[in-house]
Formats: C-alpha cells, structure tokens, sequence
C-alpha cells in the first residue's frame, strides 16, 4: 500500500509526535474552558433569574399584604362610633362591632372617645402605641395608620382611624390577627425552596414563613439600609444553608400609612444551581468524545504533513518570477525547517542584489513627492537596508523640529510590518552631542551604543553604523544600519548609504517645511486642533460621502464653555489658554474613547467643534456629548489651581440629502444656546422649533436696542427696612420693561441677553442717571433722604465705564454719592485680583456705598471682605425662605450675621415674607430687611409714600401675639390703603 512507508515515520519523526499530540491538547484545553465558561455563565443567568423571581414574589406578597390592610381599614370605616361595650344581647347585639363579624381580621377592638377611657368593642386592645409627628398628621388628615409595638415578646400590628361621627369622636384602635394580616405569606406565590419573611425599619422579623428567624443578619440589614431604592438582592445564610434573597419595602397607599417594612423572599442557592446537574453528569462523556476525535484529527493531518514541500516549490517559482517579497516559513524546528532556511539564505542573497537599486528609486520617488514624515520614515525603513547593501535591520532616529532636543526613534515590526516607536528621549546629549555637527558616518559596537539606539541592541545587534541625516548643517537625525553586510563597509558601499541618507534629509527637511506651512494654515496654534478652516474644509467632505452613502447620518457638534469669561476675569488669560489647551486635550479623549472617527476643532476662543459621521442614530450623537459632559465633572488642575467648569454643546444632523454646510453649522449653533437657555451643562440636539428660537432672541435683542433708544424701560423700587426702628433705611431700583404689546416684562426675560450682548452697559448708565435723578427730586419734595441701591452686572467694571457712568450720573443729577448705593455679586469680586479691584476703589473713594448682593451663595471668602471697601452685606433669599425650618439655613444666616457684625459690616436679609422671620433675624442682631412682607417693588409715584416723614413699617414684636404667621405689616402715616396690601 501507498501508505505503508509512511507509517512508522509517525513516531521516529519529532513533529508527527508534536502533532499528535498538540492536537490532544488543542482539543481537550478549549473543551474543558468552554465548559468552565458555560458552567459559570449558566449558573449566573440561573443566579440573576432567581433574584429576579425573588424581587417580583417580595413585591406580590407586599401588595397582598397591602390589599388586605385597606380591607380591615374598609371595615373600620363602616364601623359606628359607640361609647360603651358591646351588650351581650339587646338592640346594638346585630352591629358589626359587636356581633363579631370583624373579628375575622382583628383580633380585638376597641373605640377611645375624645378625652374619655378606651371602650373596648370586643377582645382585649392593650395600650396604643405612641404616634410619631407624621402618624398624627396622616390621622388628622382622614388616613388610616398601621403601627406595632411588642407585646409579651411578639410584635403586635395595630390599625388606627380618627371617627368623626357626631359626639362619638375618637379613635378606633384595632389589633390586627397576624394570621390573616400575613395570609400565611400566600403559599400560592412562593415555590417550596422558598421563605418569606418581614422585617421592620431596625432589621427585627415581625413575621416569617420558617420559625426561627428572628432578626435579620447584620449584612442583610446593611445591604438593606445602603440600597436606598426599596428594591434590591442580597445573599445570605439563614440557619447555615447559603441562599440568594431579593426584598421590597411595602408600597404606598393613597388611605392609609403603613411602615416601612420590607418584604423579604429567600431561596437557597442549592436549589436555584440544580438545574445545573444533568451537565455535570454529561460533561465527561462529551469530553472523551473530543478525545477521540482530536486524535482522528492529528491522524489525518498528519498525512497532510508534506505541506512544507508544497512551500518549498512555490518558493523556489517565486524566486524565478523575481518576487522577492516573500519567504518560505516553516518554524517547525524538524527536517523541513533546515530545508527552508537554505532556502530563504539563498533568496536573500538574490533579493539583495535587486532591492539596492529599487530601495534608491523609492527614496528618490519619496523626496519627488515632498511626501510626509511619516511617509518618509516607512519609506527608508523598508528599503535604506537593501539601498545600502544589505543590513539586518534599519532605525530612523528623528530630533524633534522645534529644538527641544527631543528625538525619536523607529523600528520596523518584521512580524506585521508596522512602523513602531522604539524609543522617545529628551536629553539633549542623546544624539546631536553623540553625533557631533559634522555629521559623519560612525561604526561601533552595539554594546558601545547611546540610549537612543539602545532598541537595536536589544534586539541582538553586534555591530551599528549610523548615517547622520544633514541638511544645510542642521542635524535632523540618523539612519542606523544593524549588523551591515560586508560590502556596505566597502568605501562604495559606504558612498551608496551616505547618498541615500543625504536624499533621506533632504526628503524631511521639505516634508518638515510643507508641514510647518500646513500647520499654519489648517491647525490652531494654541492646541493644536484642526482650525475653522481645516473645520470646514472637512465638513464639506464628509457632507459629499455621506450623499452618496445611504444609511447613515453625520452629526455636528457645537462646545462652548459655561461662563469661559470668569476664568479670564479671574485667573487671567494665560490659566484661560491653558484651560482652553486642557479643554481640547480632554475632548479629544473622550471622542478617541468612544467615537474614534469623531474630529475635534477649535473655531476660537472657548468654542470647539466635533464632526462625528457615520452614525446610524441619533443616540449615538446624544451618547458621546452625554460623556463629554460627564468628563467635564473632573476639575482640570492648572498648576496650583483646581478648576470646574462646565460646557453647553448643541448637535446638529444631516437629516436630508438638501442639508449644507452653513445650515448644519447655524443648526448646531442654534441648539448649543438652547442649551445654555435651559440652564448651561447640558446638550440639546437640533429641532426646527430652535431656529425660530434663535430667530426669536435675534429679534428680542434688536428690540432690547430699540427699547433702550425709545425709553420702553422703567425702574420700579423696592424697601429696605430697618429692624429696630422699622423706618425705612434705603431702596433698591429694579428694572422693568414697559413692552408696548407684552405689558410689563419682568428683568429675568431680558437681563441674560442683555448681558451677553453687551445691552447692559448702556442700559446700566440709564439706570443710574435715573435712579440718581430720582432720588434728587424725592429729597427736593421734603421727603425722607435714603440711599437707593443699583444692581451692577460684571461687564460694567471692565475699564473705566462703571467709573465714568457713576461721575457722569452723579454730575449731571447733582445727587451726593452717600446717596447712591452700588450691589455686586460675589462672582464679580472674583475679579479682586485684576483692574476691577482698583475700579471698586475709585467707587469707594467717591463716597459710593458698595454692597455684596447674595452674599453666601457664590465663592463666599473672608479675603473679600478683607481686600475691597465694602459696607453691607445681603443674606440670599434662599437662606432666609427656611431660616426658621431648617437648621442649617438658621445657622448659616446666624453665622453670617455673627460675622458681619464683627466686621462692622451691615446685614441686610432679603425675602422676607413672615413674622418668624423677622423674630428670628432680629433676635440673631440683623440690621435690616427685605422682602414682600414690609413691601412689594413698587413704581416711583407709589414708593414715594414710604419716604413720608411720618412713615413707619408696623414690625411684628418679640414675642409671638399673633395666630397668623403670615400677617403683612402695617405702613401708618400712609392715607392710601393701596399700601396695606
């Protein structure tokens, strides 16, 4: 037979031994892990499913447990009122609470009349437990309450209920039968590896289908109280037996107020993995199976095993093609091995010889094309070893263009081809001072070598001759030759490298100048990124695939900083190029890490775009802007700073083939202030109702200008009132808009955009000409002089116009600057450190109040109040809404107080609205007050009124007289009863 001289080369043969027996275990090893694998995967599927199941039987057995308290609380409802015991016999024997008919649900019953000893209905109603704040609030709001106590060592439940049936009012308290209450925990829900059990908020088992357990285990108790849902699994051992458990607190109820127990289902991990049986029982016979036939599989490779001939041939057809680009691989250390070796050593020789002219041509071909470093870099490392005569391997050491002394060096990967990065230095000495300025060629051993061609010599080198790389006398770097032929130290073989090399430099040194130029023109400067040319440009291209590509969307990202200008106003601008660098570094992150195709640009500024094609839905848009603004949440360290700040993106898509270039970028802009209108950190995707929004505050900027020029604003004044005297002490002037077709618009529909329009400096110099022209003619009337305080937004102490306004205000009115009170927040004392610290100054020294509005709010700081000429602070609304409720809001507006008066500092408390708050601020040593309770903004002719000599705010006294808490004080020596509402 054919076969027979084959046979007994099975096992003299090394590799028919390694076959068979790389097959066994090429079988055995991914059937024994794919079993681990399934087994695991199984039994957590099984896992999960079961805590599934547990969660759904916990939440049954609650609403059981619920629809049987709201029928006992049905029963109670339809129960009379009654003040004496149940007769035996007689007239009332046939109601419900005495015939017995409820004793099917409560145990006992009894009525406790209003101020009258508990009337016993029927059975034996030990003491009521003690009711909670909420538990009585609920009853008095008509709600039944569920509430227990222990009695004899058991847990009792009890349900209560107000009655309010004509004289028989009180309460009905009822024991309820625990049996029924629990219904046995429903053995129809349960499967019979199940138990039930309820526990109560301290973790003590008030009921449980298995005697025994009597208290939660710590660890469930915590994994409990840390779940915070009301939903959730744990694992545990009751009695010794692991178990998988999932639980739910008792829903609510729109009746009655029930505890917050929660409703535990176990099942024992036993029983949950016994599914899993069969398989164990299986696996050993499909494992003998694979045996078998992995060793049919090795038998009948092995006859294949000729196959390192079949190379060997096509090798050798190859070589007289004059392909040299491939060798003849065999690694399996035997016969064949040896065989292709002389093979591949003779090719080689051949390969060298035509390789040398062709690597030339390519170099030259590469300098033509004034093509790319990187194109330059492939081109030498592929063929400088075959231009040069031969070498083991090539490295291309680049110095870094701009002069930091960094330099890189790269490897070809022979095993895939790629170019690698084999070293990266930045010593100065590494390769200029090694190489020297004449840039001759160097021979040394490898293990003389500097660092950067350290790689080399790792990599076995013995020998290295490196070929500088000048161009015009300025090193760029080297070419290194490892274990050089012997031709290649001939003087013509050393003249053929250091041509190649001069090409290789002169080919960077155009590529380094085409880049330069390339930067210039399409990069920003500051980070880096693609500019809005670049932008452009790209966008154009990809709305032109993405025409002709069906299926697919591209979206358009617009990125502009929340308040970027506070970083500058505050830190400077040089922290403000850093954060805008960190900021684009950041981006490009998150796109590399979860939309790789994604391009990131810089328009300018605090503005960044990102093209992001190839989507198949728009959740793909929302997901990567979601995460950008997730990675927003790290602050970004600028040296010794931490620094928050936030980011308004707007997407845009090409949701048609008619979609340009200029209405993608107006869409995504458009989306982008959506964004900040609805409270900034957020993202918003385009809607065509977002073009009529922008169209809409285009339109109502153009108004706000014209509105300015028509004199449409109006100041409306508000009092500030004195604790101790309850006289007025000064005002402040709020502006309204008088619209000739919307009526009066309140400041919070314009005042942003006029901010960020540059509006507020215009109409920040009409407000104090009329706010101090006012006051003037208030104090000429004879009434009573108070300062009015004006609100100042940050872009108006920038420069010298703040300054300027007030002088020119204050000249032309002739009012005295003690009169004229000026309001910053502490966002734009940030700004201490720059020229608005000189310009509060300047105020101060014109006799100008200086007030800090929404003091506590912002980046409240004792260096504030230390470094500016500030005489009164204001207590932000939002502490003082709660100031009488809340216990931090107390302390907070005490501690404020406590300070200000320290500091000699005024306090005024704003929003105001009741009598306790104004016991509690006085008591604490407030100044003065603010708020809708001792006045309403109000127009000029009307304010006029609390200026009256004889005026007087009518304050609540120290201690509480009043029932009403909400009481408005009274204004006297006013004749017009407007004011008293």
């Amino acid at each position: 037979m054919p076969n027979e001289p084959l046979r007994p080369s099975w096992f003299r043969s090394r590799f028919g031994r390694r076959l068979i027996f790389l097959f066994v275990v090429c079988s055995l090893l991914p059937t024994i892990a794919l079993a681990l694998l399934s087994y695991g995967t199984v039994t957590r599927q099984l896992t999960h499913a079961s805590y599934d199941r547990l969660e759904h039987t916990a939440g049954l057995l609650g609403r059981g447990i619920l629809n049987r308290v709201e029928s006992l609380d049905d029963d109670l409802k339809s129960t009379p009122a009654r003040s004496e015991p149940c007769p035996l016999t007689g007239a009332g024997a046939e109601t419900a609470a005495c015939n017995g008919s409820l004793e099917y649900g409560f145990s006992a019953l009894a009525f406790v009349p209003k101020g009258r000893a508990p009337v016993p209905l029927f059975g034996t109603v030990g003491p009521v437990p003690t009711l909670g704040a909420s538990e009585r609030e609920a009853l008095a709001r008509g709600l039944a309450v569920v509430t227990g106590r222990i009695v004899d060592g058991r847990p009792a439940v009890y349900l209560l209920r107000l009655t309010h049936v004509a004289a028989n009012e009180g309460l009905f308290a009822a024991e309820v039968y625990q049996p029924y209450l629990w219904g046995d925990f429903d053995q129809s829900q349960l499967l019979p590896s199940m138990g039930s059990y309820v526990a109560d908020q301290s973790g003590a088992v008030i009921a449980a289908s298995r005697p025994g357990d009597e208290t939660l285990p710590a660890g469930a108790r915590a994994e409990i109280a840390e779940a915070g849902t009301g939903v959730g699994t744990f694992e545990w051992t009751p009695k010794g037996e692991p178990s998988l458990a999932g639980y739910r607190t008792m829903p609510a109820s729109d009746s009655l107020l029930i505890p917050r127990w929660t409703l535990i289902v176990s099942e024992s991990r036993a029983a949950v993995v016994a599914p899993l049986a069969d398989f164990r029982r299986t696996f050993p016979v499909v494992a003998l199976v694979s045996l078998g036939v992995a060793v049919a599989l090795s038998l009948f490779q092995l006859r294949r095993s000729l196959a390192p001939l079949n190379a060997l041939h096509a090798g050798t057809r190859r070589l007289a093609e004059r392909r040299f680009d491939h060798r003849v691989t065999v690694t399996s250390r035997d016969e064949f091995a040896d065989v292709a070796a002389s093979f591949n050593a003779m090719a080689d020789e051949i390969r060298h010889q035509f390789s040398a002219l062709q690597a030339a041509a390519e170099i030259d071909r590469a300098l033509l094309a004034a093509g790319t470093v990187p194109a330059i870099i492939r081109t030498t490392l592929d063929h400088m070893g075959p231009a040069s005569g031969g070498a083991d391997r090539v490295a291309i050491t680049l110095i870094t263009p701009a002069g930091d002394g960094g330099a890189t060096t790269y490897l070809k990967d022979d095993a895939t081809g790629t170019v690698t990065i084999a070293w990266v230095g930045l010593n100065t000495h590494s390769v200029a001072d090694h190489l020297g300025a004449g840039g001759t060629a160097l021979a040394l051993r490898a293990a003389d070598a500097p660092a950067y061609l350290a790689p080399l010599a790792a990599l076995g080198a013995k020998s290295l001759l490196v070929l500088p790389l000048v161009y015009q006398n300025r090193l760029l770097g080297a070419i290194t030759l490892s274990d050089a032929r012997p031709a290649d130290r001939t003087e013509d073989g050393l003249d053929q490298a250091r041509h190649a090399a001069g090409q290789v430099a002169l080919a960077l040194a155009n590529a380094h100048m085409v880049e330069r130029i390339r930067m210039l023109a399409f990069y920003d400067s500051l980070t880096g990124l693609p500019n809005r040319l670049s932008f452009r440009n790209r966008l154009t291209e990809e709305l032109e695939r993405h025409r002709t590509e069906e299926g697919t969307m591209l979206a358009v990202f617009f990125l502009d900083l929340d308040h970027f200008s506070r970083i500058n106003d505050t830190l400077g601008h040089k922290f403000g190029d850093r954060l805008v660098q960190e900021v684009g570094r950041r981006i490009k992150a998150c796109c590399a890490k979860g939309a790789p195709a994604a391009e990131v640009a810089r328009l300018g500024g605090d503005e960044f775009t990102i093209i992001l094609p190839r989507l198949y839905a728009p959740a793909e848009a929302a997901s990567l802007a979601q995460s950008i603004l997730e990675s927003f949440g790290t602050p970004f360290a600028l040296d010794d700073h931490e620094v928050f700040v936030s980011a308004s993106i707007g997407v845009s898509m090409n949701l048609g083939d008619d979609t340009d270039l200029e209405s993608m970028v107006k869409n995504a802009d458009a989306a982008m202030y959506q964004a900040k209108q609805k409270g900034r950190n957020r993202f918003e995707l385009y809607a065509p109702a977002m073009g009529k929004s922008a169209a809409k505050r285009l339109s109502l900027e153009n108004q706000i200008r014209k509105a300015i020029d028509a004199k449409q604003f109006v100041l409306w004044y508000q009092p500030i009132i004195d604790l101790a005297s309850g006289a007025i002490a000064s005002g402040e002037a709020l502006i309204r808009w008088q619209h000739p077709e919307w009526g009066m618009v309140g400041p919070g529909e314009f005042i942003g955009l006029a901010e960020e329009s540059g509006l507020i400096v215009p109409l920040g110099e009409w407000i104090l000409e009329t706010v101090c022209a006012q006051n003037l003619m208030w104090q000429r009337q004879g009434l009573h002089a108070i300062p009015i305080a004006v609100n100042v937004s940050g872009q108006q102490l920038r420069g010298d116009t703040i300054v300027s306004a007030v002088r020119r205000a204050l000249g032309t009115s002739g009012l005295d600057p003690r009169y004229l009170e000026l309001e910053l927040t502490e966002s734009i004392l940030m700004q201490g450190e720059g020229e608005a610290s000189a310009t509060l100054h300047t105020l101060a020294g014109l006799g100008i109040q200086l007030t800090i509005d929404d003091f506590g709010i912002g980046y409240s700081s004792l260096s504030y109040l230390k470094q500016f000429p500030v005489s009164a602070l204001k207590i932000d609304q939002s502490f003082v809404r709660d100031v009488t409720t809340n216990s931090n809001d107390a302390a907070i507006a005490s501690a404020i107080i406590a300070m200000a008066s320290a500091l000699d500092l005024t306090v005024v408390a704003e929003g105001v609205e009741t009598d306790e708050q104004v016991r509690f601020l006085r008591h604490q040593g407030c100044a003065r007050i603010q708020g809708y309770l001792v006045g309403r903004p109000v127009a000029a002719h009307t304010f006029a009124a609390y200026l009256r000599p004889d005026s007087l705010i009518i304050l609540p006294p120290v201690s509480a007289q009043s029932q009403h808490s909400h009481r408005t004080p009274r204004l006297v020596g006013e004749r017009r009863p407007a004011l008293k509402s």
